[in-house]
């Protein structure tokens, strides 16, 4: 074989290996490209489901935050129809009560309480107190609970009687402002208008 042959000989088994090293080294990248397009969309998906479930998170807490301020805000708006609705029921009785106080019943209802006060206060001496109004049935009272005085108390606004007894360290009060006012709160306990 002559030395043209032997190079070209030479030649083709080095363009062979050039070739197959060539191959294997492509095959190699394509590989390599394969696994790390592969590692990077599995990260990809990683950070993506991370960043999906953060803001989420952060949707939820939005949610949970407004839900809370629209339920405070009803509870708000509750109360206060509540409060329109008791002031209203307490205006309306207020204002039935002053209509009582001009009727006849009225005159029972105060000999009736000044008949409790006289029992509890067993012939002790005592002050009675009417609203300004009432002490014209002064003379009725005195009929009733014998050792008394009697004054007028500007704070009874609507009517009734009150009695401090010293010597038995106690106020008996039966006037229908204080009678009105325990009614608040039997209304607020059994009314149904609370406010959960």
């Amino acid at each position: 074989m002559n030395q043209s042959q032997k190079t070209s000989s030479f030649l083709r088994a080095i363009n062979k290996y050039a070739k197959e090293q060539s191959d294997a080294i492509r095959l190699e990248v394509e590989e390599f490209k394969k696994q790390e397009i592969e590692k990077a969309t599995k990260e990809g998906i990683e950070d993506a489901y991370t960043l999906i479930q953060k803001e989420i998170a952060v949707k939820k807490s939005q949610i949970v935050m407004e839900v809370a301020k629209r339920e405070q805000e009803s509870r708000k708006q509750l109360f206060q129809k509540r409060n329109e609705i008791v002031t209203k029921v307490f205006a309306d009785a207020k204002a039935k009560l002053l209509d009582y106080v001009k009727t006849d019943d009225y005159i029972t209802y105060l000999k009736d309480s000044a008949q409790k006060i006289a029992q509890l206060i067993d012939n002790n001496k005592c002050v009675v107190y009417l609203k300004e109004r009432d002490m014209d049935k002064a003379d009725i009272i005195r009929g009733i609970i014998k050792d008394c005085e009697i004054c007028a108390d500007n704070s009874i606004e609507l009517g009734g009687i009150r009695a401090h007894c010293e010597n038995l360290s106690i106020v008996a009060d039966d006037t229908l402002d204080t009678k009105l006012s325990d009614q608040r709160m039997w209304f607020a306990e059994n009314s149904g208008l609370k406010v959960v």
